[in-house]
């Protein structure tokens, strides 16, 4: 039983093959998806590119070479076209569909393909006037932007006298499809492409179907004006395409010559080359062009020698280029130290016996005073190569034989010569041991928060996955020669290979020369500032890290010390103490100096485990040997476990009878006038007024030089000023009643429980109220909480804070 044909829908470019795709497909015919058209178009263009007829390039309106089928770029493209249509063929048990343009430049690769696949061909030409197509080109923009009405009827001109005259040659069958049948005549458009379909009967429904989806949008407008500038042969052309039958004889494929006239002449050969002035202008004129790679290269020989225009070997894009040549056996090179130079390289390679012992990698356009000079270089070489597409065409035009190198291509064996990989050149040229196996390999310097914090899980012996592979002073490592040059270029291929992840850690976004390394095992990523190792480890692992928020309940609690007689305490001052033995007695001092009467004093201990609690305990038994002090109440709690910062203050609230309470730090201190001054504010307030906050000085101490703030809390207190972080110190009087209403603070691991009791009060409509004097002291050391944790954790923090408080808008929220 002979398989069903292989329809292969053609024609000009916007000459109407989307829509009748999308008709086949509604009238049940099998066609090609998204992944394979991208795959087609891919290889096609590509082979187009480099038989240099790029669709809408001027060339394009040539006749492709003579040998075309037999050149090596052909033979590519067919085994690649090859494997991918063999792929689905099996699967095909119906009329297979296939649309794209570039098949009517191609028809004599597809005759072989669709005998490989044995197959028969039948071919559907897409017409559309001239007119209409040149108007689309326009809106299209794209690579089509600019086309000309006179090249455009050049490109219309040879894409269907060419496909027909190779249908005709070939005894392929093919029929004409009118685009504007579609939106003149529909039904009768449709019926007559049913007739044409093999063994295809469509169903009423599937008619009516495609029918819904000639929509007149997909036409665009009609421009008579246009038609009538149209050159007179085209319009005839246009009339004999739609003759059923279609006519026996036709023009030339090759257009008229007098379509040239009006377009600008190109230059090209020796009056380009001896006019390097004119070259600025005609490298943008082709800026967005791609150029013809080399489809093959010989062979390697013994000896071989590269040379290198416009960058030097100490380099990284050269090596990085260098490793997507389409050569294979490069790893087996050995570098000859002696003759290398900053502009070449020299290597021998003992197993080559191929042609091929130099190569030229062009990296410039000089200024004008050396293109002749350099053009003359170039001209001597072998063969070159350069990355840049508009330059590549610049040099073809100029007669020179160059190849485009695909930045992207495969990954050859560059980076992995001895060279390259030895360890030994590595610690000898960069100083640096091999890149650690699955670390995260951060390179540049991360931030004093990355570093600390660092420090700290080493300080731990916490043995955290990924490991960290900490350079700082990459960015600084820079190559004396080409040796070192390759060294480091090796060193940073082996890095994205067996590490977990390359991590850009200076100012700005990953290097792009980076997206040339081959593929590791994760895309390389910048660490954004104020990032801490766990937050790195955390969006390498796609889960953006968050603070642990908790409303824990107080852990059991001892009463140490408790003393009280019959008055009723004006206000309290609350405080959390953990391992601050050293600093707990002059916050104590403080509070005993307050002008203030009737205060009741309240420390919770969290189970420390320094002498805090006996020392807070003898400070107390010595205040009521004092006649003076003006206490009316001392109690001392200590938790029988450690339960953070929040649950301290809970329970110190908890405890207290006074309807205000004032929150001291154990590292910090009160000025005398401090709970009077809030307290008088406070009692003035109305019932929704909960926080009088007062301004802080700031006292850095050695160890923090870095802190250069003399106060806190400089902002009052408004809900606008809390969007983009904190702005209020947990050193503040709180309405005892808002706390309980708020629901406490809660427990967030590594900080901010202050700001999240803050929101609590906010989205509970309390208000706080600025004292406009400065009332305490907030002392600034390395042992804080806020600089050993809280620093360490901002963006964990941020993403937590945001989450419970969406209104925030806090800048190191995002991922």
């Amino acid at each position: 039983m002979p398989k069903p044909p292989l329809v292969l829908v053609v024609g000009m470019p916007r000459s109407g093959l989307s829509l009748l795709r999308d008709l086949l497909a509604g009238l049940g015919l099998s066609v090609m998806d998204a992944g394979f058209a991208e795959q087609l178009v891919t290889i096609q263009d590509r082979l187009l590119i480099d038989l240099e007829r790029w669709w809408p390039s001027r060339q394009a309106t040539q006749a492709l070479p003579v040998d075309w089928l037999e050149q090596p770029a052909t033979a590519q493209a067919r085994e690649r076209l090859q494997a991918l249509l063999t792929q689905d063929a099996e699967q095909q048990a119906q009329a297979w569909v296939i649309t794209d343009p570039r098949g009517s430049r191609l028809l004599p690769l597809w005759i072989q393909l669709a005998q490989a696949l044995q197959r028969p061909l039948q071919l559907l030409l897409c017409v559309r006037d001239p007119a209409e197509l040149q108007a689309s080109l326009q809106r299209s923009g794209g690579d089509a932007a600019g086309i000309s009405l006179n090249h455009a009827q050049q490109l219309w001109w040879r894409h269907n006298l060419e496909l027909i005259q190779d249908a005709r040659t070939a005894g392929v069958p093919l029929e004409v499809i009118h685009f504007g049948a579609w939106f003149t005549q529909p039904q009768a458009a449709l019926e007559q492409l049913c007739c044409l379909l093999p063994c295809s009967e469509p169903s009423s429904t599937q008619r009516q179907q495609a029918l819904a989806l000639i929509q007149p949008e997909r036409r665009g407008p009609q421009l008579e004006h246009a038609r009538r500038a149209l050159d007179p042969a085209v319009r005839r052309l246009h009339r004999r395409l739609l003759r059923r039958p279609l006519p026996k004889r036709w023009p030339a494929s090759t257009p008229p010559s007098r379509l040239d006239q009006g377009e600008d002449p190109l230059l090209q050969g020796e009056a380009l080359a001896s006019q390097p002035q004119c070259w600025p202008q005609w490298l943008e004129r082709h800026r967005d062009h791609p150029a013809p790679q080399l489809a093959e290269l010989p062979p390697l020989a013994e000896a071989f020698r590269v040379e290198l225009c416009g960058a030097n070997w100490m380099e990284w894009e050269p090596h990085l280029l260098m490793q997507r040549l389409p050569l294979s056996g490069l790893e087996q090179l050995v570098l000859d130290r002696q003759h290398s130079a900053g502009h070449q390289l020299v290597f021998h390679r003992p197993e080559g016996t191929g042609p091929l012992q130099q190569l030229l990698l062009n990296l410039e356009l000089p200024p004008l005073e050396r293109r002749a000079q350099w053009l003359g270089h170039l001209q001597a070489q072998p063969l070159v190569l350069d990355p840049d597409p508009a330059r590549v065409l610049l040099l073809r035009a100029c007669g020179l034989s160059v190849g485009w190198l695909d930045p992207d291509g495969p990954v050859n064996g560059w980076l992995q010569q001895s060279a390259a990989l030895d360890r030994g050149a590595w610690a000898q040229h960069l100083g640096l041991a091999a890149p650690q196996p699955q670390a995260l390999i951060v390179l540049g310097h991360a931030g004093s928060v990355f570093d600390r914090a660092l420090a700290m899980e080493s300080q731990r012996g916490a043995s955290l996955q990924p490991a960290i592979h900490y350079a700082p002073g990459w960015p600084q490592l820079t190559p004396v020669d080409a040796p070192s040059g390759l060294a480091r270029a090796g060193w940073l291929q082996a890095a994205a290979r067996v590490g977990a992840r390359l991590v850009h850690a200076a100012d700005g976004p990953v290097p792009e020369l980076w997206s040339r390394l081959a593929q590791g095992q994760a895309e390389p990523c910048s660490l954004p500032p104020s990032a801490a190792p766990a937050d790195l480890r955390a969006m390498h692992q796609g889960t953006p890290l968050r603070a642990l928020a908790q409303d824990r309940t107080s852990p059991p609690q001892e009463t140490a010390f408790h003393w009280c007689n019959d008055r009723a305490p004006a206000a309290a001052v609350v405080v959390s103490l953990f391992n601050y033995a050293d600093r707990i007695t002059a916050a104590l001092d403080s509070v005993v100096a307050q002008t203030c009467q009737q205060l009741e004093l309240i420390v919770v201990d969290d189970a420390s485990t320094d002498a805090g609690v006996e020392q807070v305990k003898g400070w107390m038994q010595a205040q009521l040997q004092s006649a003076g002090h003006g206490f009316v109440r001392l109690l001392l709690l200590s938790h029988q476990a450690n339960a953070g910062l929040a649950a301290a203050r809970n329970t110190a609230f908890r405890a207290a009878r006074a309807p205000w309470c004032f929150v001291l730090d154990a590292d910090n201190a009160l000025y005398p006038e401090a709970v009077s001054a809030c307290l008088g504010l406070a009692q003035a307030g109305g019932d929704a007024l909960a926080v009088v906050h007062p301004l802080l000085a700031v006292e850095a101490e050695p160890g923090r030089a870095d802190d250069a703030r003399s106060l806190v809390g400089t902002l009052s207190w408004l809900r606008e000023h809390f969007l983009a972080g904190n702005v209020v110190d947990a050193m503040a009087m709180v309405r005892r009643s808002a706390w309980e209403t708020a629901g406490g603070y809660t427990h967030i691991e590594g900080g901010w429980e202050d700001f999240d009791f803050w929101c609590k009060l906010l989205e509970a409509g309390f208000h706080g109220v600025q004292c406009p004097r400065i009332l305490a002291v907030y002392r600034s050391h390395d042992q804080s909480m806020s600089h050993t944790a809280t620093n360490s954790h901002w963006r964990a923090l941020s993403r937590t804070l945001q989450d419970r408080h969406p209104w925030l808008a806090l800048p190191l929220a995002s991922p």
